[in-house]
């Protein structure tokens, strides 16, 4: 399977998406309103070293659909935690995270954000570690919406001090219980920080039994208001949390299974309900012989030798195609919540099966392209080694050039190639630099063991494509050549005066267009990162009261200019040892380079 036909089939739907890279290693973990819009930003030109990275390292992308963006975060959350992807944190230390800290050696606990536990508060709880801005921003909101808990960091004794304590707008709206101004015992506040933790931890049910028999003592008293309050915090836990009555009663833990058929082949949807809540999804492909019937084959084939601990949950249709010949429990979908839940496991499933049927499909139809593209472009062989080339320059300066490998349509990135253009010129000459880069790239006696190409593909039009063809024929090299131009994605081949154009739905064209954007890709992001180091050396240096040796402390701590440019001015001025204004200058030059 090809990186560009994944981007083409990902779904217009919330859900989470994980990046692979060609030893099908996750590197990314995402999360999404929309999966296609958002992967797709990733493959756009980018000022940013990770996004560079990422664009570097992805070779497949995998996804799972969930109902909405908020089991979407809950399912991130869990995935980035058990697989530590290395994209997701680059940075290993705690200040390179985010935590939620309840202060509990305080008698009225605040919820507080910080960047690293402090071992001087020992029974501080910490949650996390969020890996992003967002993550934390919409889980603190969440919690901020739910519960009353204080946020503003200041003490009841400390504010009580001031003569005139003010009132804050949380405590205006009446979503801080303010200990500061208000006579609230601490036991009635430990109640509210109780529910915060019980709801970090994810213990939903818990929170739930709790709120409800507060909500219905509180009634008892005839403290009406006090239950309403309740009342409207359990709904909007439901509601937030797209949790129903029929799945909170007895249902809080199962597995529910949803299949999808295509011939003998079989794709199987696990989908994990915790505390009311999405916990995993697993997609499963049976495709073998002899036809699946009966649900101890199903169970056997999901779980194993180990029995389900928690009860499947299956729709009417999976009974009647599975007989129960094993008397196992299995309840059946009833309710609201269940049959959406179900209708995600079968949205998964059927992904599932459409990638699988897709991959078969590619495996089977690469060689039919490749055949294809030899009888299109006059070929003597299958073009099974396919090199394209690129160059990225600015005025002629940090000017590089790229040679990306592909192997029977798929990119071999181990034997992907960058030059760094040694000539400096005054103005961009691409005649030139791809001449260098060509004969290089043959020349070159460490590269001679790699595989010889079928075939080039240069960026560019005739000209382009003519330099190729003449370095080819003085190092007495006999390999076919064509290049590909932007503006009306012509197609030009040697001895052939007229250009080539294909629909835009042709698999050969779309072929030659992804070697030509790889080549594209890799070159401008090796540039980018020598103009990085270019402007490392210089821009900084030109502020006063920045020498070398902070400059090297800058970039020891950030990876990037965006890093800089997004940096705290508080964390800038640690970091240098500067004050306010020497960081602020720091930073605005940073941005102003990244817009540039």
């Amino acid at each position: 399977m090809s990186l560009l036909s994944d981007l083409e089939s990902l779904p217009l739907e919330p859900g989470v998406y994980l990046i692979k890279d060609k030893d099908e290693k996750i590197v990314y973990v995402g999360k999404a309103k929309n999966i296609r819009n958002r992967v797709k930003q990733h493959f756009q030109p980018t000022h940013d070293s990770k996004e560079d990275k990422l664009q570097e390292l992805a070779n497949r992308i995998d996804w799972v659909i969930t109902r909405n963006e908020s089991e979407a975060l809950i399912l991130e959350k869990k995935l980035v935690k058990q697989l530590s992807p290395k994209l997701n944190s680059q940075l290993k230390d705690d200040k390179s995270h985010l935590l939620i800290r309840l202060s509990l050696e305080e008698e009225y606990p605040q919820f507080l954000i910080e960047r690293e536990t402090d071992s001087r508060v020992p029974k501080s709880v910490y949650f996390g570690p969020f890996t992003n801005d967002t993550m934390l921003k919409q889980t603190a909101k969440l919690v901020l919406k739910l519960f009353p808990i204080c946020n503003c960091g200041k003490c009841k004794e400390q504010t009580r001090k001031s003569k005139a304590p003010l009132r804050c707008m949380r405590e205006r709206l009446r979503r801080c219980l303010a200990p500061c101004l208000n006579d609230i015992s601490p036991e009635e506040y430990g109640k509210t920080v109780k529910n915060v933790v019980a709801f970090l931890k994810g213990d939903v049910a818990d929170l739930l039994d709790n709120l409800e028999k507060e909500m219905w003592v509180a009634s008892e008293q005839s403290n009406f208001e006090k239950a309403a309050n309740l009342r409207d915090l359990v709904q909007a836990v439901y509601t937030i949390l797209n949790i129903q009555e029929d799945l909170h009663s007895k249902k809080k833990n199962v597995a529910l299974l949803a299949f999808k058929e295509e011939g003998k082949i079989i794709s199987f949807c696990k989908l994990e309900i915790r505390e009311h809540r999405i916990h995993n999804i697993k997609t499963f492909i049976y495709d073998e012989e002899e036809d699946m019937l009966n649900l101890g084959e199903v169970l056997t084939y999901i779980y194993g030798i180990e029995k389900p601990k928690h009860k499947i949950q299956v729709s009417d249709n999976f009974i009647l195609r599975f007989k129960n010949d094993i008397n196992f429990p299995v309840l059946t979908i009833r309710g609201n919540t269940a049959k959406q839940l179900n209708i995600i496991a079968e949205k998964n499933a059927n992904t599932e099966m459409k990638k699988y049927l897709r991959e078969l499909k590619y495996h089977e139809d690469s060689e039919t392209v490749l055949e294809e593209m030899k009888t299109i472009l006059g070929l003597t062989e299958t073009p099974e080694i396919i090199h394209g080339f690129d160059i990225s320059t600015l005025k002629g300066q940090h000017s590089v050039g790229s040679c990306v490998v592909f192997a029977n349509g798929k990119p071999k990135k181990d034997l992907y190639r960058r030059f760094r253009i040694r000539k400096e010129y005054s103005d961009s000459n691409d005649y030139a630099m791809m001449k260098e880069v060509i004969s290089r790239r043959y020349k070159s006696e460490t590269l001679k063991k790699d595989p010889i190409p079928n075939l080039l593909i240069i960026d560019g039009g005739k000209g382009q494509l003519s330099v190729a063809i003449k370095v080819l024929k003085e190092l007495h090299l006999s390999i076919p050549s064509i290049s590909i131009a932007k503006k009306n994605e012509e197609i030009f081949v040697e001895n052939q005066d007229e250009p080539i154009v294909l629909e835009q739905r042709s698999t050969v064209l779309r072929l030659i267009q992804y070697v030509r954007d790889e080549s594209h890709r890799f070159a401008i992001n090796y540039h980018k990162k020598l103009r990085e180091k270019s402007v490392k050396r210089t821009i900084f240096e030109d502020i006063k009261g920045i020498g070398k040796s902070k400059v090297q402390a800058l970039f020891h701590e950030y990876k990037s200019i965006q890093e800089i440019a997004n940096s705290e001015v508080a964390k800038m001025q640690k970091v240098l040892a500067v004050n306010e204004e020497i960081a602020i200058q720091v930073i605005n030059m940073a941005k102003k380079v990244r817009v540039e």
